[in-house]
């Protein structure tokens, strides 16, 4: 599966280039994969080298800040 990380983070770091956002450093990306029989599965890939635990840390991140996000929208309607 390390081939498949080195190829997420050359076409994560592409697109992140492309879009002008700066440089790709890390990168955690949960996927809902759909098999050939209809199975639904997630999927977590991150970029070579990168540690459970700093995996870990910015799944964390991630979450509160759509969670932070969210309360908003409902705090509002879903207008800012």
């Amino acid at each position: 599966m390390n081939w498949l990380s080195e190829d997420l983070e050359a076409s994560l770091a592409m697109v992140i280039g492309e879009a002008e956002l700066g440089m790709l450093a890390r990168a955690v990306v949960v996927a809902e994969i759909l098999d050939d029989d209809g199975e639904r599965a997630l999927a977590i890939l991150t970029t070579p080298g990168l540690t459970e635990w700093e995996s870990l840390g910015m799944c964390r991140y991630g979450a509160a800040s759509i969670e932070g996000s969210a309360g908003v929208d409902i705090l509002t309607g879903g207008e800012e």
